[in-house]
């Protein structure tokens, strides 16, 4: 493990280090147990090692030195972080029978197990809770042309992209197949994909492309599937504008179930790979330019701009920390409801969904981190460079230059930092 005593900016998956941070600055945090809806355990399990060296002496600790894991019967309202590959199922099964009752938040939401990639189920929805990857401000996402402030709008081809690995083994596919070796990888799916669509007319299936970021702004279906475990691409294309194609059976998006994805992405069964020209051809104009329209909502809630500063003309109250608050109270107000019910039972939650809801604290003005609009000259963005000079903004680093997020700003003062939701 690197040393993050050194640089913490070293932190691999730094997911606690970002929820531990705006739990702070966002006022959600309390210092009274027994007032407590949850309890978050700063534990990072990045790797099975990790876990397997700490996990079972830390509830030890947990239970010498508190009440409420024994009092809520062994974990209930208790949350634990694993950003590794595979989610819960990279631990050791001891520590899994040991934190049956706690809530996990991971990036992985297999909930069924897949033969071809040879995973077994993980995710538990109505328990624990798919998180989207964390996405650095840097490319493609700071190129979106979803600001609100852009005005210039490529025409998108009515075609399929994606550029990536395909074979298991990372070498090329051969006039679209690879070799069976680690045929595993991606659940078989890339693979799949590419052997059936490798030089269709109008698609783009590929290793690797010269401009992926122009090609991510110029498609309008983009394939989203996962890899060795969870896959950043979804999230990536809706910041991007692009419609998200999801091939991955059994598989949960971020904030799935609780977030319906067919509202704003096209989902296709594995089976229908063969077939996926078809299924995409099928799709009309009214229907493409409605799931484009939501696209500009649906990407706040995947993306974490009260920690990185907006890429979007966003000001960070539906983003994906809030995204995480607004379902943990769901859980909290009804906690027998199907997730899948929420919007259908909660007002509340169906306007924050829909980005409709009014917030009940101050104004929030994030710095933007988004180059394309920039580049125009727009005298109304205020970059994130230019307000915290010599940070470095396309990297992680800048994340830790302040306490609290970029919502905080130029304020080192957490408590006094500027908040949606009172």
């Amino acid at each position: 493990m690197t040393n993050t005593w050194v640089s913490i900016s070293r932190l691999d998956r730094p997911l606690v280090a970002a929820l531990m941070q705006r739990l702070l600055s966002s006022g959600v945090r309390t210092a009274d147990g027994d007032s407590a809806d949850f309890f978050f355990i700063p534990l990072v399990m990045r790797t099975k090692g990790q876990a397997a060296t700490h996990l079972k002496a830390v509830v030890y600790y947990i239970r010498q030195h508190w009440p409420w894991w024994d009092r809520l019967q062994g974990g209930h309202r208790h949350l634990l972080v694993v950003p590794a590959d595979l989610g819960r199922r990279s631990l050791p099964e001891e520590h899994l029978q040991m934190t049956e009752n706690v809530t996990y938040l991971t990036h992985w939401g297999l909930h069924s197990n897949h033969s071809a990639g040879r995973w077994v189920e993980s995710h538990r929805p109505g328990r624990d809770i798919v998180l989207p990857p964390l996405h650095n401000a840097d490319e493609p996402i700071v190129f979106s042309p979803l600001h609100v402030l852009n005005s210039r709008h490529k025409e998108r081809t009515r075609g399929l992209f994606f550029a990536g690995r395909i074979c298991g083994d990372g070498k090329a596919p051969h006039e679209g197949r690879c070799d069976d070796t680690k045929s595993s990888f991606s659940g078989n799916i890339r693979q799949r994909v590419s052997m059936h669509h490798w030089n269709r007319t109008g698609w783009t299936v590929a290793n690797h492309v010269k401009a992926y970021t122009s090609a991510l702004s110029s498609h309008t279906f983009c394939l989203s599937p996962s890899g060795g475990g969870y896959g950043r691409r979804s999230v990536q294309a809706l910041i991007m504008g692009c419609v998200p194609v999801l091939l991955g059976d059994g598989l949960h998006q971020p904030f799935e179930p609780e977030v319906d994805w067919s509202q704003f992405a096209v989902r296709v069964p594995e089976e229908d790979i063969p077939h996926l020209h078809h299924v995409l051809e099928a799709i009309n104009e009214s229907k493409i330019e409605e799931l484009q329209g939501r696209l500009w909502c649906a990407a706040q809630h995947m993306y974490y701009s009260t920690t990185y500063g907006e890429v979007m003309g966003e000001d960070g109250r539906f983003d994906a920390f809030e995204m995480l608050m607004e379902i943990l109270r769901m859980r909290r107000d009804h906690p027998d409801l199907d997730p899948r019910e929420y919007t259908q039972m909660d007002t509340s939650f169906a306007d924050f969904i829909d980005c409709k809801l009014a917030p009940t604290g101050g104004r929030v003005a994030l710095c933007s981190q988004n180059r394309l609009v920039k580049a125009s000259g727009e005298p109304r963005l205020r970059p994130c460079r230019n307000e915290h000079p010599g940070l470095q903004m396309r990297s992680i680093h800048m994340f830790y230059s302040w306490p609290g997020g970029a919502v905080c700003g130029q304020n080192w003062t957490i408590a006094a930092c500027p908040r949606s939701w009172i």
